[in-house]
């Protein structure tokens, strides 16, 4: 019990820390007018640095992973009713699915527009792609290191890393948002899997 209430303890930092760096950022984008030139020039620079089949497989995990990531959350939340992880189910879905109003409060109050202009429909930042990622295959994460053990361990875990890293890419390829918009959308997407586990551990040890 106790090692479970440093662990909480520790997620709770985690979450403090990711929150300070989020806020910055956020007024970054508020008030600071030459970050959109910064941002520009870095975002240029990734792009030609990348390597030629980043042009390619980022573009299909985007697709891929579109509506809220509803094929990999269906095959995901099957697996764990199968083993009767029923909570660890339900919040799976929940935090997956409040990826969405999470993004679309925070659009609406940077109210950034993209640097490809009008070609994409809404808000810049952040990036909810790069949010949905990290917060959906993070989650994973946490799961698959808690229930499994050996090969299948370090097997999936670096597939669901690679699935955030690939996904957060892809918004650099498609020249769709900024670096800043693709760090905050990780940092909040960081925030919701330590909450998850936070509540994870606090109902298991009811």
């Amino acid at each position: 019990m106790k090692d479970k209430e440093n662990k909480t303890f520790l997620n709770w930092h985690f979450i403090s820390v990711l929150l300070i760096f989020a806020v910055a950022i956020l007024l970054m984008v508020l008030y600071m007018p030459n970050l959109r030139e910064i941002d520009s020039a870095m975002l240029e620079t990734i792009r030609k640095n990348l390597p030629p089949f980043f042009q390619y497989l980022p573009a299909i995990v985007a697709e891929l992973t579109r509506n809220y990531y509803l094929l990999p959350l269906t095959v995901s939340g099957g697996i764990l009713i199968s083993h009767r992880y029923y909570l660890e189910t339900f919040l799976l879905v929940f935090f997956t699915q409040a990826t969405h109003p999470v993004t679309e409060v925070l659009k609406n109050v940077a109210c950034r527009q993209r640097p490809c202009g009008d070609a994409y429909p809404g808000y810049s930042f952040p990036s909810h792609h790069a949010l949905t990622a990290t917060c959906f295959y993070g989650i994973l994460i946490y799961l698959v290191i808690k229930h499994t053990y050996g090969f299948w361990r370090y097997f999936l875990v670096t597939v669901l890393s690679l699935l955030i890293i690939i996904t957060a890419v892809s918004r650099f390829v498609l020249g769709v948002h900024f670096p800043t918009d693709v760090i905050e959308g990780i940092l909040f997407g960081l925030i919701m899997v330590n909450l998850f586990i936070i509540l994870d551990r606090f109902f298991s040890r009811r």
